[in-house]
């Protein structure tokens, strides 16, 4: 009695033969499996470490702590056809939501200049303003044109310097808050300095 298997071969002495086309047929499709599966995890992983590094570890590593950064925000002063509001500090933090920018200073302009020309000065973030804030920013990342590490050489770190040399325990905030409460504006210029100083 003979046994016809699906492909109308003859099983029975002659088995053997399909036996072997059949084992390699499965050893190629389990080969084929394994490097199939183990592509699916390569990428998986790939897109773990993306996502869990949040695309910034490069980034962070190129701040320089013992240094002062400048952060370009998109719009503001125009620098060219582009315009940008640039503040001064520390970037403690930064991931692909927000940066964290501590000891904050800002370029105001001295509206007081009788000769006509603009002189910017460096302005130190905190009670003197109205709304007093902390000596802090959490700047949204999309709003970040750019940053850089400053140099201690260039003008508005030596100013910044200059600044804290002047004021060892930081603003005055009570004489700043009490010509704010003596003034219509609220505006006080107690603590600016000139940035080419």
């Amino acid at each position: 009695m003979e046994f016809m298997s699906r492909g109308g071969r003859g099983q029975g002495a002659g088995g053997h033969t399909h036996q072997k086309d059949s084992w390699g047929a499965r050893t190629v499709r389990f080969e084929l499996f394994v490097v199939i599966v183990g592509a699916a995890l390569l990428l998986a992983a790939v897109a773990l470490y993306v996502g869990l590094s949040g695309g910034t570890a490069g980034e962070q590593k190129q701040i320089d702590k013992s240094k002062y950064q400048a952060v370009f925000l998109n719009g503001g002063a125009t620098s060219g056809s582009v315009a940008y509001t640039t503040y001064f500090g520390h970037v403690t933090k930064l991931n692909d939501k927000y940066f964290v920018l501590k000891d904050v200073y800002y370029l105001t302009t001295d509206q007081t200049s009788t000769s006509g020309q603009v002189n910017p000065q460096l302005t130190k973030l905190g009670c003197q303003q109205l709304h007093s804030p902390y000596d802090e920013m959490i700047i949204n990342r999309s709003q970040v044109a750019f940053w850089e590490n400053l140099q201690d050489n260039g003008k508005v770190v030596q100013a910044i310097k200059q600044f804290q040399s002047q004021n060892p325990n930081g603003p005055n905030c009570t004489a700043t808050t009490t010509q704010q409460s003596q003034s219509s504006t609220g505006t006080s210029s107690t603590t600016t300095q000139k940035a080419g100083q």
